[in-house]
């Protein structure tokens, strides 16, 4: 049985096609289009016609995709921007009744469920960190384009501690840097808000010594591209991608020189997200450094997994 998932985020809107069977899930397809529909939304609380028009058009095409692969059952999942805007109502009529689809305006909590589930599922069992023996707990960071998700759990996909905090890669963007290259008294700023965003999450999440942390969505998954130079984004070659701190930071100080053209030529990193990519790795680098951790597990399976898993009762 043929199933998907679609989720709005912020900053792109992106679609994952399933085969369902023997009780085993089989990708068919993944993609994503960056459509910015949060673009303003943390200054002015609307999602912007254009935004919208945008979305609407990605949509028409994943629709023609469902159809294309016979799907049977999809979930169409509308996250921070849509949540956030207080015209998020009329965006969701305006999808429905131009193309017939429902979309699920998930809360903070439920988002971030979604992707712990998501992540932690197919995770190696075998990672030394996972071992039952260590007691470690795991870390599922996702950076988003609006917000960004703190899931705190175990290997056994039990969510013990949930977080979403309205901070992400675009926001920070518009608040702080623009897209041009940033000096380093915007980026002082910057760095002291964000820490101060996280400060209390920080805390909770240092209690557990033995500690895995997982990182997925467009930002990390980005920096592991970069890290590995690809000319061609490969899923296969991202998942289980180990970034660490200092290449991290090395990563970050190579941007920073660069102007928004310059930025769009780096190798792995989509042009249609190098104004924002530089906001996004400081998240990143706060959040390692705030928690003592120098590595961080990339994984390409997150909420879009975690929707599908939805669609199933085991």
């Amino acid at each position: 049985m043929k199933l998907a998932a679609i989720d709005i985020g912020t900053n792109s809107t992106r679609l994952l096609i399933t085969d369902y069977r023997n009780k085993e899930f089989f990708p068919l397809e993944r993609k994503m289009e960056i459509t910015r529909l949060g673009r303003g939304v943390d200054k002015n609380k609307i999602i912007l016609k254009d935004s919208a028009r945008k979305t609407l058009e990605v949509l028409s095409g994943y629709r023609h995709k469902l159809k294309d692969y016979d799907v049977k059952k999809y979930r169409t999942v509308g996250t921070s921007a849509v949540r956030e805007a207080s015209n998020g109502d009329w965006f969701v009529s305006y999808i429905y009744e131009n193309l017939g689809m429902r979309i699920d305006i998930v809360s903070g909590s439920e988002e971030a469920k979604l992707g712990f589930y998501g992540a932690v599922k197919n995770i190696d069992l075998n990672h030394p960190a996972c071992k039952p023996e260590t007691g470690a707990a795991i870390l599922v960071l996702d950076v988003g384009g609006g917000s960004t998700e703190f899931i705190l759990g175990d290997c056994n996909c039990n969510p013990k501690l949930i977080k979403s905090v309205d901070l992400g890669s675009v926001s920070l963007t518009e608040r702080f840097i623009g897209s041009g290259k940033p000096d380093k008294g915007d980026l002082n700023k910057m760095r002291y808000y964000i820490t101060n965003k996280f400060e209390e999450i920080i805390v909770k999440i240092k209690l557990h010594k033995s500690l895995l942390v997982i990182g997925v969505a467009g930002t990390i998954t980005t920096l592991a591209a970069i890290d590995l130079k690809l000319k061609v984004y490969d899923t296969e070659k991202i998942h289980g991608h180990v970034l660490n701190l200092e290449r991290i930071e090395e990563i970050r100080g190579h941007l920073c020189k660069l102007d928004l053209e310059e930025r769009k030529k780096v190798t792995g990193l989509d042009s249609a997200r190098a104004d924002i990519i530089i906001s996004g790795t400081e998240i990143v680098l706060a959040i390692l450094e705030m928690l003592g951790r120098r590595e961080i597990l990339v994984s390409e399976r997150d909420i879009l997994d975690g929707i599908i898993y939805t669609l199933i009762d085991f």
